[in-house]
């Protein structure tokens, strides 16, 4: 008798390996893309946490001084500062000198006899020039009307004194009261001068300096 062969094949273990092998394989890239997907999500969400909560402090603040900063420039720049202009210019006026002197000038010179010299040619006696400015300026508030007076010191070194007048011409202050007072004061300063040790080339000078005094009466 014939042998009858199997109508169907016997089983081979050998393509299901095949085939689980291929399909283990086929899945194993697909776990690695959705673990790399995976991160790359976790990195995108925090650095977008990170710098929507990040600190903004340091540039509010400079915005606020630069804000101050602005203001502050506008408000100096305002109408409304009117008050702090007039304020500055008070303190100015009221830091100003009572009293402003001009340049001494020599208005004269001789020497014993009919002789004269032309002021031009005359040497200056700066001590005496000093001592003057010096008496006129402690006696400032002598003139508080304002006004100017001028002062003529008369040197005579052969009687070794200082005369002072103050000559009409070059005045602006009429008050009597005030004129005395000034020239009273001058005067005695200038009587405790000595004259020996001024160097000098002629017996006699006289020396003009004019005084402006600022008003301190209201409405003067």
């Amino acid at each position: 008798m014939q042998r009858r062969e199997p109508s169907h094949p016997p089983s081979d273990p050998r393509p299901l390996l095949a085939s689980g092998a291929a399909l283990g394989g086929s899945d194993r890239p697909d776990r690695t893309q959705l673990v790399v997907a995976f991160v790359l999500g976790l990195v995108l969400v925090g650095s977008g946490l990170y710098l929507w909560r990040r600190p903004q402090a340091p540039a509010d603040s400079a915005a606020g001084e630069a804000a101050s900063a602005s203001a502050g420039s506008l408000a100096i720049l305002a109408p409304d500062g009117g008050a702090a202009g007039a304020s500055a210019a008070a303190d100015s006026g009221a830091s100003s000198p009572p009293v402003a002197l001009s340049e001494a000038r020599v208005i004269s010179c001789q020497d014993r006899g009919s002789g004269h010299t032309a002021p031009d040619a005359c040497d200056r006696l700066s001590g005496v020039e000093q001592a003057l400015a010096g008496a006129i300026t402690q006696a400032a508030a002598c003139a508080p009307g304002g006004g100017t007076i001028e002062y003529l010191a008369d040197v005579s070194f052969s009687r070794h004194k200082i005369g002072l007048s103050l000559p009409r011409a070059g005045r602006s202050v009429k008050d009597r009261k005030e004129l005395r007072a000034c020239a009273s004061a001058v005067r005695g300063s200038l009587q405790g001068l000595g004259l020996d040790g001024f160097d000098h080339q002629h017996a006699r000078y006289k020396i003009a300096v004019t005084a402006t005094y600022r008003s301190s009466t209201p409405g003067r």
